[in-house]
């Protein structure tokens, strides 16, 4: 199982590569087709865990488990909002050359971006609310919760439980800025995914243990 579970959120990142490559709105596109695809790999965990196994077709179970709009709701909440937090901090420093290199996908005309620096800046305010939105897909997916109140539950939660969700942000910081750090640690990222959905299907069974 871990070995399929590291192969299929390879399939999410190259998915998500392969999208970015769109002019103009593959970034938006990614940021909306990755989350459905992490909802279908979250599935596949719980179906492993209640005896079943993680089939090759989890990848697309996020989109046959609820209907397409509340799926789209979430993965824009999740995905769009945690990536709208990392453009704003970069247009905050950058201006609007950030958006036009990270979001419009015109990296090339701002050869000036292309550095360290950039990357850390527009990645790592990322971390804070991939970590307070962890659950959300969790509890849509399994508790029936909609969208916006499974985002909104997830950010409770985070705050409810801070030290432990502390610590796993004090992780996971740690871990960019090891990834961010030389140029063949980027690779870090592959692991980072199958670890990152393990972590939030594991910290929501907890959860949903501890708080009946």
């Amino acid at each position: 199982m871990p070995l399929r579970l590291f192969l299929l959120c390879f399939a999410q990142l190259l998915v998500e590569t392969l999208l970015q490559l769109i002019p103009w709105v593959g970034v938006t596109l990614s940021k909306l087709a990755v989350p459905v695809l992490l909802m279908g790999i979250l599935l596949g965990l719980d179906e492993q865990a209640r005896g079943g196994r993680l089939r090759w077709s989890s990848l697309l179970d996020g989109l046959r488990h609820r209907p397409f709009m509340p799926v789209l709701a979430l993965a824009a909440l999740w995905g769009l909002g945690v990536f709208a937090v990392q453009q704003a901090v970069a247009w905050l420093v950058y201006g609007w050359p950030a958006v036009d290199a990270a979001w419009l996908g015109h990296a090339m005309a701002h050869r000036e971006l292309m550095t360290a620096t950039f990357e850390r800046v527009l990645l790592v305010p990322g971390v804070v609310p991939a970590i307070l939105l962890m659950l959300a897909p969790c509890l849509f997916l399994f508790d029936g919760q909609s969208p916006w109140r499974a985002v909104c539950n997830s950010v409770r939660m985070a705050c409810r439980h801070a030290a432990p969700f502390g610590v796993f942000l004090l992780v996971n910081l740690g871990v960019f800025l090891l990834m961010l750090a030389k140029s063949w640690t980027f690779a870090l990222l592959l692991f980072l995914s199958p670890w990152s959905m393990a972590c939030s299907y594991a910290v929501w069974r907890d959860l949903c243990r501890a708080e009946g």
